[in-house]
């Protein structure tokens, strides 16, 4: 069967008011035979979807000024709504206030009254039931005009307003401030309003939540961590903080908030004061607790002074703890107990405060029990808190009298995260790379360490020595691992100095927060370091007799012009900078290949040595640089008396002079300026060597041999 082809039966179809797709799909299923006539009548549909697409496009542009000026008219309207709305609420309170206007005088109270010729002030009745409801009702009315959304706020007929105000809403987590509302106490519920960017006419706030008064609890949040003037509203499924601008401003929430407490109880009737939380009231001595001085209430008055009643606050404490301690408000929790132990402190001793004191004490103790484990360290406890969580522990426990307490566990808590984040290092890459991340891990945690006890306890010396013990046991555990990663047999003394250098840098910034730990470093990796001066020493010696048992007293051929400037920049790189006059013809170094090799490796040997320089290890890096000099310059020295005594030709002669001048006048010239560049001092057995040996640029015997044993 052939399909559809008519477009316009098509359109009435596909708009027909009970058109269902999935009966026209299942009606061209069975119409259509293969998938080609399908395929056609898609197509079909197609075609008439772009049109139909089109065909809105056309009518868009065609009326696109009549869009915008159906807009502008609609805007004009909504400002003509909303100041007829205003309008119609300004009228409304001056029929309120005509309404109530007598002329007899009984509704207005009157200043003066004229009775008898004399004029007596008369006083102003204080505000009934009626007049409080009325009033609330009144300013809710006109707080809703400026709410987007208020109608239904105003909707409830015994619905009033006890208090509003300007808020700053912040996060519970971090104390930031998230944004400014404006929040509006009634007698049955706790309004959120947020301000709105753009205003509209009196609207000035955009309706946000609504709690019901039996759903949630406002309770104080004490001035810590930079947060003042706050509430805590508690609602779930998430509390919500909120800053007040001043103390008035709080203390006016919270008492608003205790009188529409108070309404939820008495079933909506207000009272006609607000109480605030009282101390106990006890007797004077000597004083008679029946003011009318009878007799027949004094044995009834004897029962009574025994046994005086404590506040009711001070009799839910133990209720009220849990709560603060449940919900981890430990701050509020440390600040009652506080209040009770200054109450209970001046309380007679009856039974009933005696019960209070120890279900005071065992709170207390429960408290401290679960500040110290938010400190203690467990397998199955997360080390990602930061340190505010940890610094708020331990100012709490300070607070509770457990500072030495606060302060080991403060301590052991940075052990473990500082433990924690170094066994996180990978050993990647080189050692000196690895050495250099695990360094930098170890003194950023032992500075932050150092900082967060300062914040903890400030000012508080006593406590120092502490920290001190503490740096050093981490030091210790440090120098251990860096025991198996570097000073080992297999490394050279090359990664050692690097390493070593590295860590004494880092020391040297911790001196800025107060804590100087190279002294610790320095005398904790002392033997190790002088097991791997020694080592590099001796393969120097060694490698100085090998190299002269090869010596045969040529020109270094450097095979080509191109190695001829590898040579000369080797040489450059380690310090010797003008070496123009040692070049010869032919690609040639007038030096010979002993000498040159000896050159590069002891002014190598120099800067590694000089980078594990302290003053532990002054007198061994002293000794290495003469021993290892001295055994070259000795084998020199066998040699031109071995030149003299076998009558040697002049060239020969003058060769060795070259040498000997390039060892003593340039190569033990750099090393001595570099000695006392590092040290800022000078080495006297390198002046010492100079100056004996200096016979050796003059191409004749010393008359007396060189054997002192100072440079052994």
């Amino acid at each position: 069967m052939a399909t559809t082809q008519d477009v316009g039966l098509l359109t009435r179809k596909l708009g027909a008011a009970d058109y269902d797709p999935t009966r026209y799909v299942s009606e061209i299923s069975q119409r259509c035979v293969g998938g080609e006539e399908i395929l056609a009548q898609r197509k079909v549909i197609q075609n008439l979807s772009d049109d139909t697409n089109n065909q809105l496009k056309k009518n868009v542009y065609q009326n696109y000024s009549q869009f915008i000026e159906t807009a502008k008219e609609i805007s004009h309207l909504e400002n003509d709504m909303y100041r007829l709305s205003h309008m119609i609420t300004e009228q409304r309170k001056m029929l309120t206030g005509l309404l109530e206007t007598s002329l007899l005088g009984d509704r207005v109270p009157l200043t003066h009254v004229m009775e008898k010729g004399e004029v007596h002030v008369e006083k102003e009745p204080e505000p009934t039931n009626v007049n409080i409801v009325d009033q609330g009702r009144k300013d809710l009315l006109d707080l809703m005009e400026n709410v987007e959304g208020g109608r239904e706020i105003i909707d409830v007929q015994t619905r009033f307003i006890l208090h509003h105000g300007d808020l700053v809403e912040m996060d519970v987590g971090d104390n930031s401030a998230l944004h400014r509302v404006h929040g509006y106490l009634c007698n049955d519920s706790l309004i959120i309003a947020t301000w709105l960017r753009e205003k509209r006419g009196p609207v000035r706030f955009k309706m946000s939540s609504i709690y019901p008064m039996s759903t949630i609890a406002m309770v104080n949040v004490r001035d810590l961590a930079g947060v003042k003037h706050a509430w805590k509203l508690l609602v779930t499924p998430d509390p919500r903080l909120f800053q007040c601008k001043d103390a008035e401003s709080k203390k006016a929430w919270l008492t608003a908030y205790d009188e529409a407490k108070d309404l939820q109880r008495t079933g909506g009737i207000p009272k006609p004061k607000t109480f605030e939380r009282a101390k106990s009231i006890r007797p004077r001595a000597n004083e008679p607790l029946n003011p009318f001085g009878e007799d027949d209430f004094e044995e009834e008055a004897e029962d009574s002074s025994k046994e005086p009643e404590i506040p009711e606050w001070l009799a839910e404490l133990p209720d009220t703890l849990d709560v603060h301690i449940a919900q981890r408000e430990f701050e509020q929790a440390v600040e009652l107990l506080k209040e009770a132990d200054e109450e209970l402190a001046i309380s007679g001793d009856t039974q009933q405060i005696r019960e209070t004191k120890a279900a005071a004490e065992g709170r207390k103790d429960t408290l401290i029990k679960v500040l110290k484990g938010e400190l203690r360290v467990t397998p199955d406890k997360s080390l990602q808190g930061g340190p505010r969580t940890a610094r708020r522990a331990v100012n709490l426990l300070s607070s509770l009298g457990r500072a030495n307490e606060a302060r080991d566990l403060l301590l052991a808590h940075r052990t473990a995260l500082l433990r924690h984040t170094v066994k996180n290092v990978r050993p990647e890459g080189s050692t000196v790379l690895y050495v250099q991340r695990l360094g930098t891990a170890f003194y950023q945690q032992v500075g932050e360490a150092c900082r967060e006890f300062d914040k903890c306890f400030p000012g508080q010396r006593d406590r120092s020595s502490a920290l001190l013990m503490w740096t050093e046991e981490e030091i210790e555990w440090f120098a251990d691992r860096l025991d198996k990663q570097v000073f080992n047999s297999q490394s050279p003394i090359t990664v050692v100095s690097s390493c070593v250098s590295f860590l004494r840098k880092q020391s040297e910034r911790l001196v800025n927060t107060g804590m100087d730990v190279i002294f610790m470093l320095d005398n904790r990796l002392q033997a190790s370091i002088e097991k791997v001066i020694m080592e590099a020493r001796d393969k120097a010696v060694e490698a100085v007799k090998l190299r002269w048992a090869e010596e045969n007293w040529l020109p270094h051929n450097c095979g080509s012009r191109a190695g001829l400037e590898k040579a000369v920049s080797d040489l450059n790189s380690v310090g010797v900078a003008n070496i123009s006059s040692y070049v010869g013809e032919n690609s040639h170094l007038l030096l010979t290949t002993n000498t040159v090799s000896f050159s590069q490796a002891y002014l190598q040997l120099t800067d590694q040595l000089l980078l594990l320089f302290t003053p532990g290890t002054r007198h061994l890096v002293n000794e290495s640089l003469v021993s290892v000099l001295h055994a070259h310059l000795r084998h020199m020295e066998q040699a031109v008396r071995g030149e003299t005594e076998q009558g040697g030709n002049q060239r020969d002669s003058q060769f060795v002079v070259k040498n000997a001048a390039f060892l003593l006048d340039t190569v033990l010239t750099l090393a001595e300026h570099r000695y006392q560049e590092k040290t800022q001092s000078d080495c006297p057995k390198l002046a010492k060597l100079h100056s004996n040996y200096t016979w050796l640029k003059e191409g004749r015997a010393s008359l007396s041999k060189y054997t002192d044993p100072n440079y052994v």
